[in-house]
């Protein structure tokens, strides 16, 4: 038998397809892993578990489509934009922006409650925070939506429009603020949300849709926003000059982009290949004039065949995306773009989705048109042209059916991160001057879940029948290749599932759907037959992220995110911020002091199963009930901060070991690991082939933190098998962070 240490020395190809598992040569298997889940590489190497997310508040409305947009006036004055059906509304400095305190002078202890605040304005349906309300505090920190008003009264009602009945609350004794939600009012709609573009200049925003005409949003303070269409002079203009270019038969712009102190629109509907550039310096003039240089100009793009455009992207040239290939906007070297030096030139043929491009340095990243690949548009200097390698070769696997969003977060570990079509995100830590293209999964905590009623829903597998048992759920909202966990909810298993098993969606329509045992059978469409069952059964699909956005806060990037869970049997959709201080999903943490008490606030998880981080101790899984769990911390005289969410899981499993054959290789020989090593950084918890390790050590005295360890951590006799895997696993709300992994391996010949 042979011996050998192999030293795995860094991840920096991430998560790579199962088609390399062949490639033992390849020398990217070497830094490669077979699955990084909700870890995050660094651009050294090494592998973290990823930061939790932080709680902001739920949307205007969860049955609708959202989207977030960055709005970055400067670091200091960054926003989040909640797009929705004919709305926006604002977020800054963690929270959503509101207008002026109401002074509130009463609340009554009634089914519903009712207000009273002077004069307030409101309007039935408005949203409104609640706070600093003495003696019925159960009020405070909640939104709540206005109803039944009156000039100086109004009562309450939840989200969802049921009355908030006070009539078990404390007694109301003084104060207490009320703040409107804030948002303005858009020509923009649920089905044009993830079809338009925007480019921005400190405080507006140009905002375009091939049916209406492009849209200004300005900026004049935190809570005051305006948007309208935009007024133009002097066009734009057809090839002609003089004939207006856009209307309601001909269509308005569909992407926009600032190049060279121009405004530049590409691509309406009866004109898919031109672009319109503004004079230089003024954005709103279009007069292509006499030829002066900074006279505006209109360049049709002359192609085989017609080259819809649907991006614009400023780098070292004005780059155009079609859904036929990639162009580029040239002009002499050493001159300004003019109107009469203008040149567009094809530089590759992928073509690309609506999908907003990315640049990343001096290169742009931008979603294919089949939207599985991730393109690098970057100039090569010894061909004096641009090529287009793709980002996802090592990882085809990872964009599943399709990618619908993607931000980019340059501080603090350079990811680029994409949402897929079934609510998976994913991340890849991108520094092409180091060769670090990894990519990684994230599935953030909590569920989508669906209650099947067996006699009406399920129908039972016959040997004719060619839909061997399918589930009829309305409006499911799944994807071919989405994986659901069956749980029979204390009932027999239905015939041919088993309670806790993983299988995976076939989509048959859009309110129906079969299973399969793999992701591969259920993209291949091979059927898992099912039988009969009784009573009422649950399918369970990890939460879904909705939509994505990042910006500069200070010197690091804020990653927010909408995402979808069943809260209480409701689908919900909540607005969260990725939060390297947290270890859990959907998170709300704050100092407690004292030694028990029931922590509040906590209606947005009501009905989950969350976990309970005191310091770094670890406490048993509540459930919420009426916004609430009671925990009995330890005797301390001080405050200590108590942090409560959804877990998750961090895994990484490595390729499949090639090492240690005397002859030839090691592939599918038995091989067992007699030690295996993992080298730690500031890590508490980690379960190493399913052996939990200790942290706490006999000279670390009870009732004090564990302090985070940085080193190796080792277990022994692994067992025996034939691909010699290790899988590294954090289950706890805690820190880990894996630089590298060794052992001693043996392997018999």
């Amino acid at each position: 038998m042979a011996r050998v240490h192999p030293f795995q020395s860094n991840f920096t190809a991430g998560e790579l397809t199962p088609k390399l598992a062949g490639q033992i040569d390849f020398k990217k298997y070497a830094n490669g892993l077979e699955l990084l889940q909700n870890m995050t590489v660094f651009p050294q190497g090494g592998a973290a578990r990823r930061y939790g997310t932080r709680f902001v508040g739920p949307v205007k409305d969860s049955t609708k489509t959202v989207r977030l947009i960055p709005f970055e006036f400067n670091v200091e004055q960054s926003y989040c934009l909640e797009f929705g059906d004919q709305y926006i509304r604002f977020y800054k400095d963690n929270g959503i922006i509101t207008e002026n305190d109401k002074t509130i002078t009463g609340i009554t202890k009634a089914n519903p409650a009712v207000v009273t605040a002077s004069s307030h304005g409101y309007s039935n349906g408005n949203e409104v925070i609640i706070t600093l309300v003495g003696g019925m505090t159960e009020i405070n920190g909640k939104r709540y939506k206005v109803a039944n008003k009156t000039t100086n009264t109004f009562e309450l009602q939840d989200l969802d429009g049921n009355n908030i009945n006070s009539t078990a609350y404390t007694t109301y004794t003084s104060g207490g603020d009320a703040n409107k939600i804030y948002e303005i009012s858009t020509s923009i709609t649920e089905s044009m949300l993830y079809e338009i573009q925007y480019t921005q200049s400190a405080d507006i925003m140009y905002i375009v849709h091939e049916t209406i005409s492009p849209q200004k949003l300005t900026r004049t303070g935190h809570s005051s926003w305006s948007i309208g269409n935009e007024t133009f002079t002097n066009g734009p203009f057809l090839d002609d000059g003089t004939t207006a270019a856009w209307s309601g038969s001909n269509g308005y712009p569909r992407t926009v982009s600032f190049y060279e102190q121009r405004l530049v629109f590409g691509g309406s509907t009866a004109y898919p290949q031109t672009i319109w550039a503004s004079q230089s310096g003024l954005y709103t003039n279009f007069d292509v004039g006499s030829g002066d240089a900074a006279d505006a100009f209109i360049y049709t793009i002359a192609a085989n065949r017609v080259n819809v455009i649907r991006w614009l992207a400023p780098a070292r040239d004005l780059v155009v995306g079609t859904a036929g290939g990639e162009f580029k906007v040239g002009r002499p070297t050493g001159e300004p773009l003019k109107p009469d030096n203008v040149t567009i030139t094809q530089q590759t043929t992928y073509g690309g989705w609506t999908t907003e491009p990315i640049q990343v340095g001096n290169v742009i990243l931008f979603v294919q048109k089949e939207r599985k690949k991730i393109r690098e548009f970057a100039y090569q200097f010894e061909d004096d042209a641009y090529s287009a390698p793709d980002m996802c070769l090592l990882a085809e696997h990872i964009t599943g059916t399709g990618i619908k969003d993607v931000t980019y977060a340059q501080e603090p570990e350079s990811i680029y991160w994409a949402v897929r079509d079934d609510g998976m995100l994913l991340g890849m830590t991108y520094k092409r001057e180091e060769d670090v293209i990894a990519w990684h999964r994230h599935i953030l905590g909590g569920y989508i879940q669906h209650s099947i009623d067996t006699s009406s829903a399920l129908v039972a597998y016959t040997s004719d029948s060619d839909q061997n048992g399918y589930f009829t759920i309305s409006a499911h909202g799944y994807v071919t290749g989405d994986p659901i966990i069956y749980d029979n909810n204390g009932n027999a298993d239905i015939g041919g599932l088993i309670n806790g098993t993983t299988y995976y969606v076939i989509k048959i329509d859009a309110n129906t759907i079969e299973l399969a045992r793999t992701y591969k059978q259920a993209v291949d469409r091979t059927v898992h037959q099912i039988g009969t069952g009784s009573g009422t059964h649950i399918i369970k699909n990890h939460a879904k992220v909705k939509s994505i956005a990042s910006f500069p806060v200070g010197d690091t990037t804020e990653v927010w995110t909408v995402v979808e869970r069943t809260i209480n049997g409701t689908k919900k959709q909540y607005v969260e911020y990725l939060d390297p201080t947290l270890n859990m999903d959907s998170t709300l943490n704050g100092l407690v002091n004292g030694t028990s008490g029931t922590l509040t606030n906590l209606d947005h998880l009501e009905g989950q199963t969350v976990q309970v981080l005191v310091g770094d101790a670890v406490y048993p899984d509540q459930t919420v009930t009426n916004g609430q769990i009671t925990v009995t911390l330890p005797s301390t005289s001080g405050f200590q901060n108590v942090e409560i969410g959804l877990g998750y899981v961090s895994k990484m499993t490595t390729m499949r070991i090639e090492a240690g054959a005397q002859a030839g290789s090691a592939q599918n020989r038995p091989k067992r690991w007699n030690e295996v090593a993992v080298r730690l950084f500031e890590t508490v918890g980690v379960t190493i082939n399913d052996d939990q390790v200790p942290f706490r050590s006999s000279s670390t005295p009870v009732g004090q933190n564990i302090p985070p360890f940085t080193g190796d951590k080792r277990v022994t006799n692994t067992g025996w098998d034939r691909e010699g895997k290790i899988t590294i696993e954090q289950t706890q709300p805690l820190p880990m962070t894996v630089l590298g992994i060794t052992g001693t391996l043996v392997t018999s010949d």
